[in-house]
């Protein structure tokens, strides 16, 4: 039987099944094999479309099954301390490489029914860690999740998916756009189009997939 199975609705590690869990939804031994796998020391700041991408861990597919579960764990409105310790975890490496903006912003990726989820909590974490200030400054213009869709589909996704919150005119140095993962591109991409008009746009992710 496999170890996801195994934990459902039990305190124990979401890989293998241990009963002595951390914040991170992991036992100490798989979660120090999934930072020194999956770990993104060499290019945690990188180009994708133009925008500046600062991500903690890389995906390659079918490489880290600890990653995978991970990443499926995290999803949604109920993993609030998790995301409470990868965003510290993310901090750290963050201040290794790059200066953080005072006069800032984070915005999360907004989910399509204007849920509290993932991206939320993610940047909801950043926020009180650094005294940033969260906005909620976009909100979904499309209906098709992208989850559903392939990978060939999100490349040629061209439509506008966001639109900025009325009365939304705020100026910042620089808008921290946060999604849980990175794939193509095509998400910041869109944001873009739109956070631009407040400030400087980078992204950041927990994942960033290859």
């Amino acid at each position: 039987m496999f170890p996801e199975f195994l934990s459902l609705g039990l305190h124990s590690c979401l890989h293998c099944g241990s009963f002595s869990v951390w914040e991170s939804l992991l036992c100490f031994q798989c979660e120090r094999k999934l930072f020194e796998v999956a770990m993104n020391q060499i290019e945690f700041s990188r180009e994708v479309k133009n925008i500046t991408c600062l991500s903690l861990f890389r995906w390659q597919k079918d490489r880290n099954r600890i990653l995978n579960r991970l990443s499926m764990a995290l999803k949604g409105q109920s993993q609030g301390p998790a995301w409470n310790y990868y965003a510290e975890r993310f901090l750290a490496e963050w201040l290794k490489h790059d200066t953080i903006a005072i006069s800032a912003v984070f915005v999360p990726c907004p989910a399509i029914n204007d849920a509290t989820d993932h991206a939320f909590l993610f940047a909801k974490a950043l926020a009180e860690l650094t005294g940033i200030p969260l906005l909620n400054a976009l909100q979904r213009a499309d209906v098709k999740e992208q989850k559903r869709m392939s990978r060939l589909e999100r490349q040629r996704l061209m439509e506008t998916k966001f639109v900025l919150r009325p009365g939304i005119n705020e100026k910042f140095s620089h808008v921290y756009f946060v999604d849980d993962i990175i794939t193509t591109g095509t998400t910041i991409q869109a944001a873009k189009e739109h956070l631009k008009k407040l400030g400087h746009v980078k992204a950041l992710s927990l994942i960033i997939r290859e």
